[in-house]
């Protein structure tokens, strides 16, 4: 039995799944902080510093997708969990 590839790895890990929703959150917060902050007067610097901060996130988050994994037993470390794929499914 093979060891998984880089990109196997990163797709059983979820961190595929992490960084698309982590920046479709990003643009939609950003894109409402440019919008409402504005209106409510609150400082340019503050829309700088939101991008800066999701920015920031970004690949802090992609660690974290790679080191945890979401289990029905909660958080565990990526190490402890028994490497499982899903059983193929044959058509025909």
């Amino acid at each position: 039995m093979s060891s998984p590839g880089f990109f196997e790895e990163l797709k059983r890990r979820s961190v595929y799944k992490i960084a698309v929703t982590y920046a479709v959150v990003a643009w939609l917060l950003i894109q409402s902080a440019t919008q409402v902050f504005p209106f409510l007067q609150i400082p340019d610097w503050t829309i700088r510093l939101v991008i800066m901060l999701l920015a920031l996130g970004f690949p802090i988050a992609l660690i974290l997708a790679w080191a945890f994994e979401l289990t029905s037993e909660g958080i565990k470390r990526a190490d402890t969990v028994v490497a499982t794929s899903p059983p193929k499914r044959s058509y025909g």
